[in-house]
């Protein structure tokens, strides 16, 4: 009997429905893939609990963990401002640095990716 092969996935879904993907120790450039991949998966689909590889119904935001740079030469961050810049400018996609998340991690909002989706907001 053929095994299914287990679908590697661009970001894990966490308990609270927020999606994090972790970019420690990756080169910049890889990074930068790594978040449009996820990011593609979360509105296109091809994630965790999709079925015949559509996005999933609720997301909540997009955690990216950035790291803080101390494994960088210098102990400066490279990862953080690469990706900053590429969904701010490239992107054109919102990217929150907040106290709560601390200063190694990023934040896309859920109501930026509903936004990119085309996802009407829930009323509330």
């Amino acid at each position: 009997a053929e095994e299914e092969e287990e679908e590697v996935l661009s970001y894990r879904l966490l308990d609270t429905g927020e999606a994090i993907i972790d970019l420690h120790g990756l080169p910049v450039e890889v990074a930068k893939i790594a978040v449009q991949v996820a990011l593609e998966d979360l509105l296109l689909g091809g994630g965790p609990g999709s079925r015949g590889r559509k996005a999933p119904a609720q997301v909540g935001d997009l955690i990216i963990v950035t790291g803080v740079g101390k494994h960088s030469p210098g102990g400066v961050a490279l990862i953080r401002p690469a990706v900053i810049a590429f969904l701010r400018d490239q992107l054109q996609i919102t990217v929150l640095e907040t106290r709560r998340d601390g200063p190694g991690r990023l934040r896309v909002p859920a109501a930026e990716l509903r936004r990119l989706r085309g996802v009407p907001e829930p009323v509330r």
